[in-house]
Protein backbone atom coordinates (compact mmCIF):
# COMPACT_ATOMS: atom_id res chain seq x y z
CA UNK A 1 0.00 0.00 0.00
CA UNK A 2 1.28 3.18 -1.02
CA UNK A 3 0.35 6.72 0.64
CA UNK A 4 -0.19 9.84 -0.49
CA UNK A 5 3.39 10.95 -0.06
CA UNK A 6 4.78 8.10 -1.25
CA UNK A 7 2.32 8.41 -4.54
CA UNK A 8 3.47 11.74 -4.81
CA UNK A 9 7.64 11.19 -4.61
CA UNK A 10 6.83 7.82 -6.84
CA UNK A 11 5.57 9.92 -9.69
CA UNK A 12 7.63 13.10 -8.54
CA UNK A 13 4.65 15.16 -8.24
CA UNK A 14 5.85 17.95 -5.97
CA UNK A 15 8.73 19.01 -8.39
CA UNK A 16 5.67 18.92 -11.63
CA UNK A 17 2.51 20.35 -9.34
CA UNK A 18 2.81 23.36 -7.79
CA UNK A 19 0.15 22.23 -4.96
CA UNK A 20 0.33 19.49 -2.82
CA UNK A 21 -3.08 18.99 -2.73
CA UNK A 22 -3.39 18.22 -6.33
CA UNK A 23 -3.64 14.08 -5.87
CA UNK A 24 -6.46 13.99 -3.10
CA UNK A 25 -8.52 16.61 -5.76
CA UNK A 26 -8.31 13.97 -8.29
CA UNK A 27 -9.53 11.47 -6.30
CA UNK A 28 -12.04 13.42 -4.58
CA UNK A 29 -13.42 14.52 -8.57
CA UNK A 30 -12.65 10.52 -9.82
CA UNK A 31 -10.25 11.14 -11.98
CA UNK A 32 -8.29 8.53 -10.27
CA UNK A 33 -8.93 5.49 -8.22
CA UNK A 34 -10.13 6.07 -4.45
CA UNK A 35 -7.83 5.31 -1.79
CA UNK A 36 -8.66 2.57 1.05
CA UNK A 37 -8.79 4.77 4.68
CA UNK A 38 -6.81 3.38 7.00
CA UNK A 39 -7.08 4.09 11.21
CA UNK A 40 -4.06 5.93 12.15
CA UNK A 41 -4.64 6.84 15.77
CA UNK A 42 -7.75 9.40 15.39
CA UNK A 43 -7.04 9.86 11.87
CA UNK A 44 -7.64 8.58 8.82
CA UNK A 45 -5.16 8.06 5.97
CA UNK A 46 -5.11 7.45 2.42
CA UNK A 47 -3.61 4.53 1.21
CA UNK A 48 -3.32 2.97 -2.85
CA UNK A 49 -3.00 -0.36 -3.83
CA UNK A 50 -0.01 -1.41 -6.36
CA UNK A 51 -2.50 -2.69 -8.97
CA UNK A 52 -4.65 0.94 -8.25
CA UNK A 53 -1.03 2.52 -9.17
CA UNK A 54 -1.16 2.24 -12.86
CA UNK A 55 -4.10 4.03 -13.00
CA UNK A 56 -2.21 6.97 -11.55
CA UNK A 57 -0.02 7.47 -13.32
CA UNK A 58 -2.07 7.53 -16.38
CA UNK A 59 -2.70 11.20 -15.03
CA UNK A 60 0.42 11.57 -13.19
CA UNK A 61 3.41 9.78 -14.72
CA UNK A 62 6.12 11.46 -15.65
CA UNK A 63 6.95 8.94 -18.43
CA UNK A 64 4.06 8.80 -21.02
CA UNK A 65 3.48 6.18 -23.77
CA UNK A 66 5.50 6.12 -26.88
CA UNK A 67 4.07 7.08 -29.69
CA UNK A 68 5.30 3.53 -31.29
CA UNK A 69 6.23 -0.08 -29.83
CA UNK A 70 9.95 -0.04 -28.15
CA UNK A 71 11.74 -3.27 -28.47
CA UNK A 72 14.77 -2.77 -25.70
CA UNK A 73 17.18 -5.41 -25.32
CA UNK A 74 19.20 -5.68 -22.00
CA UNK A 75 22.22 -7.03 -22.87
CA UNK A 76 25.92 -7.30 -20.97
CA UNK A 77 28.63 -9.93 -21.51
CA UNK A 78 29.37 -9.60 -17.94
CA UNK A 79 27.47 -11.25 -15.26
CA UNK A 80 26.77 -8.85 -11.96
CA UNK A 81 26.68 -5.64 -13.22
CA UNK A 82 22.81 -5.22 -12.55
CA UNK A 83 21.12 -6.22 -15.71
CA UNK A 84 18.80 -7.77 -14.57
CA UNK A 85 17.88 -5.52 -12.14
CA UNK A 86 18.09 -2.67 -14.61
CA UNK A 87 15.15 -4.30 -16.51
CA UNK A 88 12.99 -5.25 -13.50
CA UNK A 89 12.96 -1.45 -12.84
CA UNK A 90 12.69 0.10 -16.18
CA UNK A 91 9.10 -2.48 -16.74
CA UNK A 92 7.85 -2.20 -13.30
CA UNK A 93 8.43 1.68 -13.56
CA UNK A 94 7.32 2.35 -17.01
CA UNK A 95 4.19 -0.12 -16.18
CA UNK A 96 3.64 1.57 -12.97
CA UNK A 97 3.30 5.04 -15.15
CA UNK A 98 0.53 3.29 -17.02
CA UNK A 99 2.51 1.94 -19.82
CA UNK A 100 1.79 -1.67 -21.05
CA UNK A 101 4.68 -3.38 -20.89
CA UNK A 102 5.98 -7.25 -21.08
CA UNK A 103 9.24 -8.84 -20.20
CA UNK A 104 10.49 -11.58 -21.86
CA UNK A 105 13.29 -13.40 -20.01
CA UNK A 106 16.05 -15.25 -21.61
CA UNK A 107 18.43 -16.01 -19.32
CA UNK A 108 18.51 -19.48 -18.13
CA UNK A 109 19.21 -18.64 -14.84
CA UNK A 110 15.44 -17.47 -14.51
CA UNK A 111 16.97 -14.56 -12.71
CA UNK A 112 13.90 -11.97 -13.42
CA UNK A 113 11.38 -15.06 -13.36
CA UNK A 114 12.20 -15.91 -9.97
CA UNK A 115 11.16 -11.94 -9.32
CA UNK A 116 8.23 -11.68 -11.13
CA UNK A 117 6.59 -15.14 -11.28
CA UNK A 118 8.23 -17.22 -7.99
CA UNK A 119 7.43 -20.63 -8.21
CA UNK A 120 4.56 -21.35 -5.88
CA UNK A 121 5.90 -23.50 -2.56
CA UNK A 122 5.37 -27.21 -3.12
CA UNK A 123 3.92 -29.23 0.04
CA UNK A 124 2.74 -32.46 -1.68
CA UNK A 125 2.50 -33.72 -5.12
CA UNK A 126 -0.76 -33.52 -4.72
CA UNK A 127 -1.11 -29.65 -4.45
CA UNK A 128 2.15 -29.96 -7.54
CA UNK A 129 0.41 -28.21 -10.78
CA UNK A 130 3.76 -28.36 -12.93
CA UNK A 131 6.38 -25.74 -13.92
CA UNK A 132 5.79 -22.37 -15.81
CA UNK A 133 5.52 -23.10 -20.09
CA UNK A 134 8.03 -20.79 -21.82
CA UNK A 135 9.27 -19.86 -25.45
CA UNK A 136 10.22 -23.74 -26.20
CA UNK A 137 6.95 -24.79 -25.25
CA UNK A 138 5.13 -21.69 -28.34
CA UNK A 139 7.88 -22.50 -30.26
CA UNK A 140 7.86 -25.94 -30.72
CA UNK A 141 5.14 -27.47 -28.50
CA UNK A 142 2.32 -25.15 -30.16
CA UNK A 143 1.70 -23.76 -26.87
CA UNK A 144 -0.87 -20.92 -27.55
CA UNK A 145 0.90 -17.74 -26.86
CA UNK A 146 -1.58 -16.49 -23.82
CA UNK A 147 -0.57 -19.92 -21.97
CA UNK A 148 2.77 -18.18 -21.71
CA UNK A 149 2.16 -14.88 -20.96
CA UNK A 150 2.08 -14.64 -16.98
CA UNK A 151 0.53 -11.84 -15.21
CA UNK A 152 2.14 -9.62 -12.71
CA UNK A 153 1.16 -7.98 -9.41
CA UNK A 154 1.07 -4.97 -11.70
CA UNK A 155 -1.88 -4.98 -13.78
CA UNK A 156 0.24 -3.59 -16.59
CA UNK A 157 3.08 -5.57 -16.41
CA UNK A 158 3.27 -9.26 -18.12
CA UNK A 159 6.36 -11.73 -18.36
CA UNK A 160 7.14 -14.65 -20.59
CA UNK A 161 9.04 -16.76 -18.07
CA UNK A 162 12.24 -18.41 -18.09
CA UNK A 163 12.43 -22.08 -18.34
CA UNK A 164 14.99 -25.04 -18.18
CA UNK A 165 13.90 -25.38 -21.91
CA UNK A 166 15.77 -22.68 -22.90
CA UNK A 167 18.95 -24.81 -23.19
CA UNK A 168 17.01 -26.64 -25.61
CA UNK A 169 15.57 -23.84 -27.46
CA UNK A 170 19.37 -22.13 -28.19
CA UNK A 171 20.17 -25.57 -29.81
CA UNK A 172 16.96 -26.20 -31.59
CA UNK A 173 17.71 -22.28 -33.23
CA UNK A 174 20.90 -22.98 -34.57
CA UNK A 175 19.21 -25.98 -37.17
CA UNK A 176 16.39 -22.87 -37.99
CA UNK A 177 16.72 -21.17 -41.34
CA UNK A 178 16.77 -17.17 -40.76
CA UNK A 179 17.50 -18.33 -36.78
CA UNK A 180 18.05 -14.50 -35.79
CA UNK A 181 15.11 -13.30 -37.11
CA UNK A 182 12.55 -16.23 -35.44
CA UNK A 183 12.00 -14.10 -32.18
CA UNK A 184 10.98 -11.23 -34.01
CA UNK A 185 8.84 -13.14 -37.09
CA UNK A 186 7.37 -15.59 -34.53
CA UNK A 187 7.23 -13.27 -31.17
CA UNK A 188 6.90 -9.92 -31.31
CA UNK A 189 4.96 -9.57 -34.55
CA UNK A 190 1.82 -11.46 -31.67
CA UNK A 191 2.75 -8.93 -29.05
CA UNK A 192 1.35 -5.88 -30.57
CA UNK A 193 -0.82 -4.57 -27.75
CA UNK A 194 2.03 -3.83 -25.86
CA UNK A 195 3.84 -0.61 -25.55
CA UNK A 196 7.11 -2.13 -24.62
CA UNK A 197 8.70 -5.40 -24.65
CA UNK A 198 11.75 -5.54 -22.86
CA UNK A 199 14.38 -9.05 -23.85
CA UNK A 200 16.18 -9.87 -20.14
CA UNK A 201 19.44 -12.31 -21.67
CA UNK A 202 21.78 -14.03 -20.00
CA UNK A 203 25.50 -12.61 -20.24
CA UNK A 204 26.43 -15.58 -22.66
CA UNK A 205 26.78 -15.17 -25.87
CA UNK A 206 24.10 -17.59 -27.34
CA UNK A 207 20.92 -17.53 -30.27
CA UNK A 208 18.47 -16.20 -28.39
CA UNK A 209 20.35 -13.53 -27.77
CA UNK A 210 21.10 -12.54 -31.72
CA UNK A 211 17.60 -12.60 -32.13
CA UNK A 212 16.95 -10.27 -29.38
CA UNK A 213 19.60 -7.72 -30.86
CA UNK A 214 18.00 -8.14 -33.99
CA UNK A 215 14.17 -7.75 -32.80
CA UNK A 216 15.17 -4.85 -30.78
CA UNK A 217 15.32 -0.91 -31.75
CA UNK A 218 16.70 -0.56 -27.98
CA UNK A 219 19.66 -1.75 -26.53
CA UNK A 220 21.09 -1.28 -23.01
CA UNK A 221 24.12 -2.57 -21.84
CA UNK A 222 25.42 -1.77 -18.00
CA UNK A 223 29.11 -1.42 -17.60
CA UNK A 224 30.41 -1.72 -13.84
CA UNK A 225 32.92 0.74 -13.32
CA UNK A 226 35.00 -2.09 -12.01
CA UNK A 227 38.33 -3.14 -13.17
CA UNK A 228 37.44 -6.51 -14.82
CA UNK A 229 34.42 -4.81 -16.91
CA UNK A 230 36.88 -1.91 -18.14
CA UNK A 231 39.20 -4.07 -19.19
CA UNK A 232 37.04 -6.57 -21.31
CA UNK A 233 35.08 -3.63 -22.83
CA UNK A 234 37.00 -3.17 -26.03
CA UNK A 235 36.11 -6.77 -27.26
CA UNK A 236 32.70 -7.10 -25.71
CA UNK A 237 31.94 -3.50 -27.74
CA UNK A 238 33.84 -5.06 -30.49
CA UNK A 239 31.59 -8.44 -31.04
CA UNK A 240 29.04 -6.56 -30.68
CA UNK A 241 29.55 -4.33 -33.36
CA UNK A 242 30.51 -7.16 -35.47
CA UNK A 243 26.95 -8.60 -34.81
CA UNK A 244 25.21 -5.45 -35.79
CA UNK A 245 27.44 -4.50 -39.14
CA UNK A 246 27.17 -8.32 -40.04
CA UNK A 247 23.22 -8.73 -39.53
CA UNK A 248 22.45 -4.62 -41.10
CA UNK A 249 20.37 -3.96 -38.17
CA UNK A 250 19.11 -0.56 -37.37
CA UNK A 251 19.32 0.31 -33.84
CA UNK A 252 17.82 3.80 -32.82
CA UNK A 253 19.78 3.50 -29.63
CA UNK A 254 21.94 2.65 -28.00
CA UNK A 255 23.78 2.72 -25.14
CA UNK A 256 26.07 2.09 -22.10
CA UNK A 257 25.13 2.19 -18.61
CA UNK A 258 27.61 2.55 -15.59
CA UNK A 259 26.74 0.99 -12.59
CA UNK A 260 28.39 -0.16 -9.52
CA UNK A 261 29.98 2.97 -8.79
CA UNK A 262 31.62 3.70 -6.10
CA UNK A 263 33.47 6.23 -4.11
CA UNK A 264 36.90 4.88 -4.23
CA UNK A 265 39.11 6.29 -6.63
CA UNK A 266 39.69 3.75 -8.87
CA UNK A 267 35.71 3.74 -9.70
CA UNK A 268 35.30 7.07 -10.18
CA UNK A 269 38.51 6.90 -12.40
CA UNK A 270 36.70 4.06 -14.80
CA UNK A 271 33.46 6.04 -14.96
CA UNK A 272 35.41 8.91 -15.94
CA UNK A 273 36.95 7.04 -19.04
CA UNK A 274 34.16 5.37 -19.91
CA UNK A 275 32.33 9.09 -20.34
CA UNK A 276 35.58 10.22 -22.22
CA UNK A 277 36.41 7.34 -24.31
CA UNK A 278 32.94 6.66 -25.15
CA UNK A 279 31.02 9.76 -24.87
CA UNK A 280 28.39 9.42 -27.57
CA UNK A 281 26.92 6.45 -26.00
CA UNK A 282 27.75 6.13 -22.22
CA UNK A 283 25.13 7.57 -20.55
CA UNK A 284 25.83 10.65 -18.02
CA UNK A 285 23.40 8.64 -15.32
CA UNK A 286 25.04 6.30 -13.17
CA UNK A 287 23.73 3.53 -10.57
CA UNK A 288 25.84 3.63 -7.33
CA UNK A 289 26.61 0.16 -5.69
CA UNK A 290 24.18 -0.27 -3.05
CA UNK A 291 23.28 -3.39 -0.89
CA UNK A 292 19.21 -1.80 -0.88
CA UNK A 293 18.71 -2.98 -4.58
CA UNK A 294 19.04 -5.99 -3.73
CA UNK A 295 16.70 -6.17 -0.71
CA UNK A 296 13.57 -4.91 -2.97
CA UNK A 297 14.17 -7.61 -5.63
CA UNK A 298 13.90 -10.13 -2.25
CA UNK A 299 10.65 -8.78 -2.14
CA UNK A 300 9.83 -8.88 -5.65
CA UNK A 301 9.70 -5.04 -6.04
CA UNK A 302 11.93 -2.14 -7.42
CA UNK A 303 14.02 -0.23 -5.23
CA UNK A 304 11.26 2.74 -6.25
CA UNK A 305 8.76 1.00 -5.04
CA UNK A 306 10.39 0.02 -1.67
CA UNK A 307 11.67 2.86 -0.65
CA UNK A 308 11.48 6.04 -3.55
CA UNK A 309 13.11 8.36 -1.50
CA UNK A 310 16.75 6.44 -0.97
CA UNK A 311 19.75 7.77 -3.30
CA UNK A 312 19.80 4.50 -4.93
CA UNK A 313 16.04 5.45 -6.31
CA UNK A 314 17.40 8.54 -7.32
CA UNK A 315 20.05 7.50 -9.55
CA UNK A 316 17.39 5.03 -11.36
CA UNK A 317 14.65 7.60 -11.93
CA UNK A 318 17.78 9.74 -13.22
CA UNK A 319 18.31 6.74 -15.41
CA UNK A 320 14.86 6.04 -16.49
CA UNK A 321 14.11 9.69 -17.27
CA UNK A 322 16.90 10.42 -19.86
CA UNK A 323 16.22 6.68 -21.18
CA UNK A 324 12.87 7.16 -21.95
CA UNK A 325 13.61 11.09 -22.88
CA UNK A 326 15.95 9.74 -25.48
CA UNK A 327 13.61 7.09 -26.83
CA UNK A 328 10.58 9.06 -27.01
CA UNK A 329 12.34 12.17 -28.06
CA UNK A 330 10.82 14.25 -25.47
CA UNK A 331 14.00 15.92 -23.89
CA UNK A 332 16.89 17.80 -25.45
CA UNK A 333 20.30 15.89 -25.34
CA UNK A 334 23.43 16.05 -26.88
CA UNK A 335 23.14 14.03 -30.74
CA UNK A 336 23.90 10.30 -29.66
CA UNK A 337 22.26 7.65 -31.81
CA UNK A 338 23.19 5.45 -34.31
CA UNK A 339 25.48 2.86 -32.89
CA UNK A 340 27.07 3.26 -36.60
CA UNK A 341 28.26 6.74 -35.29
CA UNK A 342 30.24 4.88 -32.59
CA UNK A 343 34.01 3.69 -33.06
CA UNK A 344 35.62 1.65 -30.95
CA UNK A 345 39.01 2.81 -29.11
CA UNK A 346 40.90 1.68 -26.37
CA UNK A 347 39.18 0.79 -23.08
Amino acid sequence: MFSSATVRKIFQMDARYKSRQTLLNAEEKGKIPKAERISRGSTKVRQWSLEQMPKIGEMFGFLKPPSKQQIICCYTTKGGVLKTTLALTLGRLLAINGIKTIIVGLDVQCSITDILAPPKKVESLNNFVGPHVGLYHYLYDRAPLKEIILDTNIPTLSIIPETPELTILDKKLRLEPRREYILEDKLISKLGKYDVVIFDNSPSWNQLIEGALTSSNVVLSPVGCDIGTYQALKTNLNSLYEFHDAMKINWEHFYLIPTLLEKTKLSQQIYAAYLNSHEEIVLSTPIRRAIKGQEAAVLSQSIIELDPSSPLSQDYFDLIKNIWGKITNTIEEPSHNSINEEKVVGA
